[in-house]
Order: structure tokens, then C-alpha cells, then sequence
């Protein structure tokens, strides 16, 4: 989950919660302790307070015994520990029930419904997206692009009652990146004529662009359009330096001339780099462009890995 927040007074936030999942092996755990497990969970929670320029981050670990994690379908829930997204009414129209997500650290927390205002999305070849030429570099990936999104958000004690847009991506695969790739950027940018973009540009061990990059566009209906990789034009506009000397970009020029699209994409805060187990930079980003002859503005989400 992600996305692009703000209160009555025009207060803004962006909040990013996200829950993973790994097999230590593939056998099931044949152990007779409740403690006893195969499967890994990790999370992570952010909150960006874009009016004040800071950024809120934090990482959760735990096995799925003694039910500390764990992940449900009927009724819907996925946790680790008071982390959870759970369901809240039975499935809407558009296959994905009302949810409930709650996060919260010492210092921020999150506390929201969603909606789903579009149909699921289903990313590469009918949900099968494939990362890298060598075999098992893909992955299972769905989208739901547009949740209507109501809640609260507690910074250092202070409470502000939020709406917007949230994104939600589920993704599963059995390998990550290919050896001669090192990284990726991915966006996913929500505009304001209710069309969203999603374009993921895997990057080679040279920095430059695989052809496995691609994207796709949802239009208001709902109707997709697929972006390949050729399509595109990526330029980076701006650089950041985090406290330990890695540069990231910081800025970029994305565009899509057969989409007749043309966006100026810029961090909503410049430091939203989580400094974690694995470190990378994933944050909010304002969005200005020109699509079809038109002025477009917008909200989203950029992560980059592998920097």
C-alpha cells in the first residue's frame, strides 16, 4: 500500500506499508511447536509529512508461529504483529473487499479504509511479469490502482484526519533479479484526469535500461494499454546525495511520445531513503506534465533500488 494524502486544510502525506513474505525452504515445517515455522514476514511502514518535510520509517521482523505474522484469505487478513491489513465488508464489485490497514511506531501511525474505485489490474502477460531473461526471472504481480482511502494519521502524538488515493500491488516470485541486472526504478504515478501510470525500469549491471522494462496505463474506464520498453523516455533531471554519499536521482523527465504523454516528476521530500536491512529509496513524488495537448498534474509513488 501507498500513496498520496491530505487533511481538510490542505496538510499532505504520503505513506507507504508493505508486507513480505519468504519460504526458508520448500518444505512445509514438520514441527510439533507452536513456535515452529517456515515462513519469514517483514514489513515496512512510512509515513512522509510533505508540509514539514520529514520522513517517518521503520521494519518489523517475524516468523508465522504462535500466529506473531501470518496471511488469510476468507475473511482477508495479512499481519505481523498490530501491523495488519484486514478485511472489513465482503468483496465489492470490483473482487476486493473493503480493508482496514493500521500501522504504528512511537512516532507515527496510520489508521485507514479503502475502497476500490477500479477493477483489478493484471501487469505483463495476463498477471505473469517477467523481470530478466534467465529462467524463474518473473514474477506474479496484480494491481488495484485506485483506492478511495479514509482515515487518520498521528504524528508525535498529533492527530490529522486524511483522504485521497491509495495504490495496492501483490506480487509474487520464486528469484528476484537476473546476474546482470543490479537494480530497478519504479513508478507509479496516479493523475488528476483519474488515469493512472505504472512503468517499472529494470536496470542492467552498466546502468543502462533492460528491454524487460515495461509499463502500463489504466485508463478511467478502466481499460489498459500496455507501454513497452521502446516507448519510453526516461530522463534523469536531478541528483541526491544520501548521509552516506550514495547518489540517487532526484528528478525525472518521463515520456511516452505515442501516449502523447509528458511528465516532470520531482521527490516530495528529498530524503525518504529507508535506511533498513536492505536499503532503498521509496517515497512521494509530484507529478506535472502535459498529456494529449492538456496540462496534467498529479501524485505518486517512486522506488529505486540497487543505488
Amino acid at each position: 500500500m501507498k500513496k498520496y494524502l491530505k487533511t481538510s486544510d490542505n496538510k499532505k502525506f504520503g505513506y507507504q506499508f508493505t508486507i513480505f513474505r519468504t519460504s526458508l525452504s520448500s518444505d512445509k515445517n514438520s514441527g510439533t511447536s507452536e513456535w515452529s515455522s517456515n515462513q519469514i514476514y517483514m514489513a515496512h511502514f512510512t509515513v512522509t509529512d510533505i508540509s514539514n518535510d520529514k520522513f517517518y520509517f521503520d521494519e518489523r521482523f517475524s516468523r508465522d508461529g504462535n500466529e506473531l505474522a501470518g496471511a488469510q484469505v476468507n475473511s482477508f487478513k495479512v499481519w505481523l504483529e498490530d501491523w495488519e491489513i484486514i478485511e472489513t465488508q465482503n468483496r465489492t464489485a470490483f473482487d476486493l473487499p473493503v480493508i482496514n490497514v493500521r500501522a504504528k511506531t512511537d512516532k507515527a501511525e496510520i489508521n485507514f479504509i479503502l475502497e476500490s474505485l477500479k477493477p483489478v489490474v493484471l501487469q505483463g502477460e495476463k498477471g505473469l511479469s517477467q523481470k530478466g531473461s534467465q529462467r524463474g526471472n518473473a514474477s506474479y504481480y496484480y494491481s488495484y490502482t485506485n483506492l478511495k482511502t479514509d482515515g487518520k494519521i498521528i504524528i508525535e502524538g498529533k492527530e490529522f484526519k486524511v483522504s485521497g488515493n491509495s495504490w495496492m500491488d501483490r506480487e509474487w516470485s520464486t528469484s528476484a533479479l537476473s546476474e546482470d541486472q543490479k537494480g530497478w526504478d519504479w513508478f507509479a504515478l496516479q493523475l488528476d484526469d483519474t488515469t493512472e501510470l505504472m512503468y517499472y525500469q529494470m536496470r542492467r549491471n552498466d546502468g543502462s535500461p533492460d528491454d524487460f522494462s515495461k509499463g502500463i496505463i489504466v485508463n478511467k474506464d478502466g481499460s489498459l494499454e500496455q507501454i513497452k520498453k521502446d516507448e519510453v523516455n526516461l530522463i534523469i533531471t536531478d541528483n541526491w546525495n544520501s548521509p552516506a554519499g550514495v547518489k540517487y536521482p532526484a528528478g525525472w523527465n518521463l515520456r511516452i511520445p505515442s501516449k502523447n504523454i509528458d511528465l516532470k516528476i520531482n521527490p516530495a521530500v528529498s530524503d525518504q531513503l529507508l535506511d533498513v536491512s536492505i536499503k532503498y529509496w521509496e517515497g512521494s513524488v509530484n507529478i506535472e506534465g502535459i498529456r494529449n495537448g492538456l496540462n496534467i498534474s498529479g501524485r505518486g509513488y517512486v522506488e529505486m533500488t540497487g543505488y
